[in-house]
């Protein structure tokens, strides 16, 4: 048969697949025995699992894999003498596989956290256990158990649940091992609240198990997995011995699925429903909402077993809903194992059908990547996340995991914005400081642009040390380095207290602020100005000159540049940054990159890598890329123009509606937001217009925003309501602030941004008429912002409410730092001409 279906064969073995469902690997001193490896028994039950015959053919797998003997006292030794990363690289190449989605609701002893896993999966999606989040929240020592009521849990609940739910791919209940899938969808919040009230009753640490609390639970988690169109996957069928296997029969689900509100729900059986894979398959034929995925079936039955399970899902099922998961847990092993035996009972399952006549071959060839990845990645949404070929070669595999790099970049961003950077041999980096961080000096946060030394004034000296915590959810393989990592830092006192004085936690916590009194995020998109400029030697000495000598979108400036541009737009997508658009600036050698909006927070983070990788590839390319603000000052100046909305539940709440509108097309607490950051407009200056340079740009009739008022499509303004394609010409969705530039810390400038627009909401203000012409007609009306720094850096002495909100301490550094720089580069007028080696 391999010979007679080799084309089959191939494809089913080079498919990348996408792995739908699994959980957080452990460390291997873990107190999670490796015979669980093999089994979902324990205790005395454990012992026999040797004697089974998934057992016996998964140890010569593995074994086979690591040119080691097949016993499990060979296989243990080579685990720890190997170490973690290097069986988790080994396994993870053999798995082949693109993406991983993880089930991180399940605690191991030493386990290995969501974002570890990155180092090597292409991607990693989170799945949000719904069970695990409830009990998280129970048991948080901030809360008394006496005072819980229903209604105050399902409020909690349900906003962290929202608050996550455009970071997860998929929600997880394992209902069938607590009580059962007979899920009561009338069941009454008052009976709800009586199982709440007797699991609480149960005493610390709670452990749900009620049946009326979790089918309520449930209900309105699958509402909100609706809402947000994520696939909600439940456990069915066998597991370990908490669960009564009758009650894991998905012929249960049914009340649940004649239920008009889950009309379009999204409800993936897992395990392949074993033993009731006959029934699975008619759910899924008759039912648009079920979908099937046979890991753990596959591989801990026999072969036969898994062979005749994955038929009985065949039998009646479409192809479209059937996907493969591994549903690898704690040991890399399994998740080899879960790709391995798949890709084996998968082709045995295709070429029989091809034999029977059930299937051609290339029928066959195409429900081979149905299962293995494109049903995952249509259900998960994953298109654009996952690599689009159906196979990810070896070298590709290889350098996708820690046995690949040599170093691992630090970065962190200084109060003149300076991106600097500590660097770690990788493996100190893996075994030490990613979780204890490496020693700065405190003095680092008072440094200027022109001194490696604390400016007066700033409070910071040689005396004291504070941590680079590396936040892992930031990091990635450089695209220009391939041996090396990047990751952004936390500044931390020690392991989980934040320093004042860091820039990400002070965003965070203005973030946070937003969150919890208005229950608002603040979205940002950043559009990036810079210049591209060569080295020629005039004379006989070198000198920088434009890259060309072109002008605004012009198609010969772009054509000349576009294997540059092509490069970094390849190397953001690397890193799940999307690029909206780009195009030759109006000055010489100038051009434009524009980013989607994000998370405040995440945007930042973006944004910094945006210009890591536009520098460094432009210097790949024998070139210099700055984004001084007015690198000449006879041409264009330079922006880093930011576009802001407020949102709520996934919902863009700037914009005007029915419910609250205002007459200038935006929300009514979107004015009020708007206006305070229009009011404090010239402190937030310091933060996003932070040299004398930034000044010497932001100057009438230069589309750079001079005058201190706003308008509806008013590019001469500051600040601009914008109206997109789409949007009814009398609303607006979002606004854009033009003072922002690219020497400006963006979590500072943000965090400015936040605090100002908060004092809007709590106060309630207004805005002022806008302004629809150039301002500088109305010169008697509309006084200019700030013309130098010193006037920003004056206002924002004067602005209690933006020190008070960012802190005393953080807000006398940056105070300290631009004073400095003032008096620097007023006295010493040529050294601005260094800084384009440094922004």
């Amino acid at each position: 048969m391999e010979g007679k279906y080799k084309e089959l064969r191939t494809a089913v073995d080079a498919v990348a697949a996408v792995d739908a469902h699994a959980h957080n690997l452990v460390d291997v001193d873990s107190s999670f025995p490796f015979l669980r490896c093999f089994s979902e028994a324990e205790g005395d039950a454990l012992s026999l699992a040797p004697h089974t015959l998934s057992f016996k053919r998964s140890l010569r797998d593995i074994a086979a894999l690591y040119n080691c003997r097949a016993s499990l006292d060979e296989l243990e030794s080579h685990r720890k003498s190997s170490g973690l990363l290097s069986i988790t690289a080994k396994c993870f190449e053999a798995a082949n596989v693109s993406a991983v989605l993880i089930d991180d609701g399940i605690l191991f002893d030493k386990m290995c956290d969501l974002e570890w896993h990155k180092s090597f999966a292409p991607a990693v999606g989170r799945i949000l256990r719904i069970e695990h989040l409830a009990e998280t929240i129970l048991n948080d020592e901030a809360y008394d158990t006496s005072r819980w009521t229903m209604d105050l849990f399902i409020e909690t609940f349900l906003t962290r649940m929202k608050s996550v739910a455009d970071k997860i791919v998929a929600m997880k209940t394992i209902a069938a091992y607590r009580s059962g899938l007979q899920i009561d969808t009338e069941v009454s919040k008052a009976d709800a609240e009586k199982g709440l009230l007797a699991d609480l009753n149960a005493g610390r640490p709670v452990r749900i198990k009620n049946k009326s609390f979790i089918d309520f639970l449930f209900i309105c988690s699958l509402e909100v997995a609706t809402s947000f169109d994520l696939p909600m996957q439940v456990h069915t069928g066998f597991g370990d011995k908490d669960l009564d296997l009758r009650q894991s029969n998905p012929l249960h689900l049914r009340k649940v699925l004649e239920d008009k509100r889950f009309s379009k729900s999204q409800i993936v059986l897992l395990h392949a429903s074993y033993p009731f894979s006959k029934e699975a398959s008619y759910l899924a034929s008759v039912y648009s909402q079920i979908y099937l995925d046979f890991g753990l079936a596959v591989p801990k039955l026999s072969v036969q077993g898994m062979i005749a399970s994955l038929k009985e899902l065949l039998e009646l099922a479409p192809i479209k809903k059937v996907m493969f998961s591994s549903d690898g847990y704690a040991f890399p092993e399994t998740f080899f194992l879960g790709a391995k035996r798949a890709r084996e009972v998968v082709f045995s399952v295709l070429s029989t059908a091809c034999d029977d006549g059930d299937l051609t071959l290339p029928e066959a060839l195409e429900a081979a990547e149905d299962i293995f990845r494109r049903n995952s990645l249509q259900l998960y949404k994953l298109h654009g996340v996952v690599q689009s070929s159906i196979s990810l070669n070896k070298t590709s595999m290889v350098t996708s995991h820690p046995d690949g790099i040599a170093f691992v970049r630090i970065i962190w961003i200084d109060t003149s914005a300076q991106h600097r950077c500590r660097v770690i041999p990788v493996r100190r980096f893996y075994e030490v400081v990613k979780n204890s961080g490496v020693g700065l000096t405190m003095a680092s946060m008072g440094m200027t642009s022109f001194c490696d030394g604390p400016a007066d004034g700033t409070n910071l000296t040689a005396v004291g040390e504070i941590r680079l915590l590396p936040d892992l959810t930031t990091k990635y393989r450089i695209p220009w380095a391939s041996q090396e990592e990047m990751v952004l830092a936390d500044m931390q006192i020690r392991p989980g207290e934040a320093w004042e004085y860091c820039p990400r936690n002070c965003l965070r916590r203005m973030s946070k602020i937003l969150k919890d009194e208005f229950n608002l995020e603040m979205n940002a998109g950043f559009e990036n100005e810079f210049y591209l400029l060569k080295n020629v030697i005039r004379d006989g000495k070198e000198q920088l000159v434009p890259f060309d000598k072109t002008r605004y979108c012009s198609t010969s400036a772009f054509d000349a540049a576009s294997p540059i541009l092509q490069e970094v737009n390849s190397a953001l997508q690397s890193m799940d940054i999307s690029v909206e658009q780009l195009h030759a600036e109006a000055g010489q050698g100038q051009f434009e990159l524009s980013l989607g909006h994000k998370e405040s927070g995440l945007a930042a983070d973006n944004l910094i890598y945006v210009r890591e990788v536009i520098r460094s590839i432009a210097t790949k390319h024998g070139l210099l890329a700055t984004f001084l603000p007015k690198y000449r000052l006879d041409d264009i100046g330079s922006g880093s123009h930011v576009h802001l909305s407020l949102w709520e539940s996934g919902k863009n709440v700037f914009i005007g509606s029915e419910a609250s509108k205002t007459r200038h097309g935006m929300s009514e607490l979107g004015e009020k937001f708007m206006a305070g950051v229009y009011y404090h407009l010239p402190s937030i200056l310091a933060f996003i217009a932070p040299l004398p340079n930034s000044y010497d740009r932001i100057q009438p009739n230069t589309w750079s925003g001079a005058y201190h008022c706003w308008g509806k499509e008013n590019r001469e303004a500051p600040m601009r309501t914008a109206c997109p394609p789409g949007v009814s010409r009398d609303l607006v969705s979002n606004f854009e602030i033009k003072s922002f530039d690219g020497c400006a810390n963006p979590y500072l400038g943000l965090a400015s941004i936040i605090a100002a627009g908060i004092d809007g909401l709590r106060r309630n203000l207004s805005l002022p008429e806008p302004i629809e012409t150039n301002p500088s007609g109305h010169d008697s009306d509309v006084g200019r912002l700030p013309k130098e720094l010193r006037e920003s850096i004056g206002a924002l002495s004067q602005d209690t409410v933006l020190i008070k909100f960012l802190g005393e301490e953080l807000v006398t550094a940056v105070i300290g730092v631009r004073q400095a720089e003032d008096y620097y580069y007023r006295k010493n007028k040529d050294a601005v001409k260094e800084l384009i080696y440094q922004y």
